[in-house]
């Protein structure tokens, strides 16, 4: 194996010139870095439009399981309003000159992932009874 990349070496050499074969080196190494650099920000462009989309999709996702919640007698309004206050502060940008940064948007997206959990849970579990009678209303009120 020595003697084959020995051997190997030497065309190289012969090929690239052996005065110029420290500067063929580093311009690989250079081209290899820019283009490593180049698909990292190519990734980093697509990676927003994806974490954006799925965000917003997860979050009409917790919105419908709000409702369904809400209609087999689960708490699914508070839930819903608070969620949402919060993936609007996390995903709005002041005046719509440029877009909320990633990092916002990913902990937009972790939200509403863990609250659409949350909410799938409440969800897959029986509808709360309620034994005995109705609590007054308004409260405080004597029967």
């Amino acid at each position: 194996m020595i003697w084959i990349g020995g051997f190997v070496l030497a065309v190289v050499l012969y090929a690239v010139d052996p005065d110029r074969f420290i500067d063929a080196c580093w311009n690989l190494f250079d081209t290899i870095d820019s283009t490593l650099r180049d698909f990292a920000a190519q990734l980093g462009v697509r990676t927003y439009g994806v974490v954006r989309a799925a965000a917003i999709a997860i979050f009409v996702v917790f919105a419908v399981l709000c409702v369904l919640a809400s209609r087999q007698g689960h708490r699914g309004f508070w839930p819903f309003v608070v969620v949402s206050v919060l993936f609007m502060t996390l995903t709005w940008h002041p005046f719509g000159i440029y877009p909320a940064p990633l990092s916002r948007w990913i902990a937009a997206l972790a939200l509403v992932v863990i609250a659409a959990v949350i909410m799938t849970q409440r969800l897959t579990a029986p509808p709360r009874r309620r034994d005995g009678p109705l609590p007054p209303y308004p409260p405080g009120q004597v029967r």
